[in-house]
Parts: C-alpha cells; sequence; structure tokens
C-alpha cells in the first residue's frame, strides 16, 4: 500500500487516476501511476498483479513497492537523524489522544521503517484508527487497500465504506475511484446517475479522467437522468462536499 517517492524519498504518496491517453492505451504496461504530495512527482510503480506473477523474484526487485503485501521479517529499530526523536515522540502521543494526522502519518512511518521498527500490523492499526476518526487520505487509503486485498481480506462492502466517506469528505481520487465503483457495481449496486454525479464532482476537481468517464456516461443516461445527477452533484457541491476536509 505504501511507496516511496523516487524524487524527494516521501512516503507521503497516494494512487493517481489514469490519463485519459494512458486510459486509451498507451499508458507503461504492467505498473500503476502514483502521485507525491510533498514534491507533486507523478511516477510509476510495479503494480501487484505484475508482483503476484514474478512471485518471490519481483518481490526481492520491488520489495519497497509492496511493502503493505508482503510479511517482512522483523527488524531491528532504526534510529531517526538528529532532531527527529522529538518529532517521531511527539507524533506517538498525537496519535495516542486519537489525532487523525498523527495517526495517519504513525501507519506510513510504521509501513516504511522511518525512525522505528517496520510493522505492518501496526501500520494497518493506525491506518484504520485514522479512517475512524476522520482522516480522508487514511479512508480513501483504507478503501482502496480493502479493494484490492491488499495486506487485508478482500472486502468490496468495507471499501465502498471507506470510499464513500472519503469522497463525502472532498477527497477528488475519493469522489473519481467511487463513480467508478457505482459504474461497474463493485461493493454498491450499479448505478449510473450516481456515477454520473461521482465522476462530475471529480471533474470540478481537475482529477485526470473523470472528465471522459463522466462524458461517457451521457450516452448512457436520459435526459431527464442527466438532469437528476447534475442536481444531486450541484447539491453536493454547494454543501462543501467538495472541500478536502480539516484532517487532510
Amino acid at each position: 500500500m505504501f511507496n516511496k517517492c523516487p524524487a524527494c524519498g516521501s512516503l507521503n504518496v497516494r494512487r493517481s487516476v489514469l490519463h485519459a491517453s494512458e486510459e486509451s492505451g498507451r499508458r507503461p504496461r504492467l505498473r500503476s501511476p502514483y502521485r507525491c504530495r510533498d514534491c507533486g512527482e507523478r511516477f510509476w510503480v510495479i503494480s501487484r498483479r505484475t508482483n503476484y506473477a514474478l512471485g518471490f523474484v519481483a518481490i526481492a526487485a520491488v520489495a519497497g513497492v509492496v511493502a503493505w503485501n508482503v510479511s517482512s521479517t522483523p527488524q531491528q529499530p532504526r534510529l531517526p537523524p538528529a532532531g527527529d526523536v522529538s518529532g517521531l515522540a511527539d507524533t506517538i502521543k498525537r496519535a495516542d489522544r486519537a489525532d487523525p494526522a498523527a495517526e495517519y502519518r504513525l501507519a506510513h512511518l510504521y509501513a516504511g521503517g522511518s525512525g522505528i521498527a517496520t510493522d505492518r500490523k501496526q501500520a494497518q492499526l493506525w491506518l484504520e484508527r485514522a479512517a475512524e476518526h476522520g482522516n480522508a487520505d487514511a479512508q480513501y487509503e483504507l478503501g482502496n487497500a480493502l479493494r484490492e486485498g491488499a495486506g487485508m481480506v478482500q472486502d468490496y462492502e468495507r471499501a465502498a465504506r471507506w470510499i464513500t466517506l472519503a469522497a463525502m469528505s472532498g477527497h477528488p481520487e475519493a469522489q473519481y475511484a467511487l463513480g467508478q465503483l457505482y459504474h461497474i457495481g463493485v461493493g454498491v449496486p450499479a448505478d449510473n446517475v450516481k456515477a454520473y454525479v461521482w465522476f462530475n464532482l471529480a471533474a470540478a476537481q481537475d482529477v485526470a479522467g473523470a472528465t471522459v468517464q463522466r462524458d461517457v456516461l451521457l450516452r448512457a443516461l436520459t435526459p431527464e437522468q442527466v438532469l437528476q445527477a447534475q442536481a444531486e452533484a450541484r447539491r453536493l457541491s454547494e454543501t462543501g462536499t467538495t472541500k478536502p476536509s480539516a484532517s487532510r
């Protein structure tokens, strides 16, 4: 689930949506796009399906990319650089006090072994706590993990629940993902009207590919359904759904 940015080394990355040209078949084969939230770098990593096909050889080659998916041997704690010890201690203290942002950061620290021993179970625990306490990034990330069966039992219904919560908080990529769930009927009943609503909201936040997906659905909807979907998207937008939550 967790990957490192090749440009700045940050773990603060998330899955990126495919561009229209990439969806048409010109994207790198066997890889998935990610974007760094710290430096903005967009990069590609080996997809989980490819890792499964390559077996232990691929795991050895891309261990940093699939750290969330594979169980690793317990590692000795690594001391953080000078000046970072207090920051780690403060993160742990705030996480223990149910601070969603600190819980989400601690999940990434445990996943990447940054100043603390790598622990996949602790990473999942803190990610779930951050999601439960309203962190939209954690909700989206947890929803994706459940949808893909990454590091946990695959569960479409729970995946849809967490992605919906993130989308309702205004998370752009979650809105796009929720549109996909409704379009194909994964974890929720297939519903092109609702799919159009969420693609429309994602497009309004400039999520790549959302405009294409939204406009494709126009051909599957009646004029009445289009008006209904647009009215619902407008209502959600006016009530602040498209504004990122403070937890992000």
